[in-house]
């Protein structure tokens, strides 16, 4: 099985700003669900409420959610996401 995933996306921006949520997830209106389906969102964050609010904006739009828990890279030691989350 085929799975289309969207890049990483702040959790805290997409929840908070609908620019942001526009120019991250608005590109993929009118895509051709049989080849870009099933589709997967990515969010990075470290507060509950913040990747709830978020997912939500999405849930009707996507098959899954996937939470950023193993990303060792310097920025999501930034943002205290990812494997960070263990510190």
């Amino acid at each position: 099985t085929h799975l289309a995933y969207t890049p990483m996306i702040s959790a805290r921006q997409f929840a908070e700003s609908e620019q942001y949520r526009s120019s991250i997830f608005g590109p993929l209106e009118g895509l051709d669900s049989a080849h870009d389906r099933p589709l997967a969102v990515q969010f990075a964050g470290n507060d509950p409420d913040i990747l709830l609010k978020a997912a939500k904006h999405v849930q009707h739009r996507c098959d899954a959610i996937d939470l950023n828990l193993g990303c060792p890279q310097k920025i999501a030691k930034r943002g205290h996401y990812g494997a960070w989350l263990l510190d």
